[in-house]
């Protein structure tokens, strides 16, 4: 069972998202034995002998030239640990192979084994899972709990966000954290519509205006056949997120009715 402190933080990316590395550091130690108590000299030989200091062994111009060689070799490491493919978002889809529209619940838990999946509003046929680690949450739908697929996706660029980390993700044409929405509208053109960002199940259909400068705003992009619809939260010109809806299943199970015409 989830504990309080999850289930209470899917609720708080319940309402909000629908209106994300590691750090490692490697010590070295260097164990060297105490050197055991040199004998007292007496006063003959200090006189005599002069402690030199030790010296350290010279390394071999075979142990030199493979030194560079790994200096050469350390560079490429990071993202080698992190491919950029993880982490590019088509706008209609998602990080395909990731976390994308249509994915089984099965297969996004592969992906992702601590998603914490929580029914929505008691509902048997929908259910959020959230990432926060990631900077990732869903909405995942489907006519039972054996058969839900993703429906919605949201990452987030910018910020923590209701307990959700800041991802370092980026779409396939270059929208991410430090974008403007000078960017976005260089980018992607002028949004189909841009609405007031507001707490609640995925923006669908049009949403009330909201006058307040400082609020965020969705500014909402369509697919070319009105399947999907993405939109990114702005907030005093900074892009922060974006958000991935597939409209039909959506209407279909959290609005419990077919799409508008």
């Amino acid at each position: 069972m989830p504990r309080r402190s999850s289930r209470f933080f899917t609720a708080k990316m319940t309402l909000a998202l629908l209106a994300g590395t590691s750090a490692f550091a490697a010590a070295e130690a260097a164990s060297v034995p105490a050197p055991s108590p040199a004998p007292r000299p007496s006063a003959s030989s200090r006189s005599s002998a002069v402690p030199l200091p030790a010296a350290s062994p010279a390394p071999s111009p075979a142990a030199a030239r493979p030194a560079a060689g790994k200096a050469a070799a350390s560079a490429p490491k990071a993202p080698a640990t992190k491919p950029s493919g993880s982490r590019l978002i088509d706008i209609h889809i998602g990080i395909p192979g990731r976390a994308y529209l249509g994915q089984t619940l099965q297969n996004l838990r592969s992906q992702f084994p601590t998603a914490d999946v929580t029914p929505f509003a008691g509902q048997e046929d929908a259910f959020v899972a959230a990432i926060p680690e990631e900077g990732i949450s869903c909405y995942v739908v489907g006519p039972s709990p054996d058969d839900l697929k993703v429906a919605s996706v949201g990452f987030n660029f910018d910020q923590s966000y209701m307990g959700a980390k800041e991802g370092d993700f980026r779409t396939r044409e270059g929208i991410g954290k430090g974008s403007t929405v000078n960017d976005l509208l260089g980018t992607y053109g002028r949004p189909a519509e841009i609405s007031g960002e507001r707490s609640g199940k995925p923006l669908l259909r049009r949403g009330a205006q909201n006058d307040d400068p400082d609020a965020p705003k969705k500014y909402q992009y369509a697919s070319a056949d009105g399947a999907t619809k993405s939109y990114f939260v702005v907030q005093h010109d900074r892009v922060l997120r974006v958000v991935i809806n597939d409209l039909a299943p959506l209407n279909r199970h959290l609005l419990k009715h077919p799409p508008e015409k």
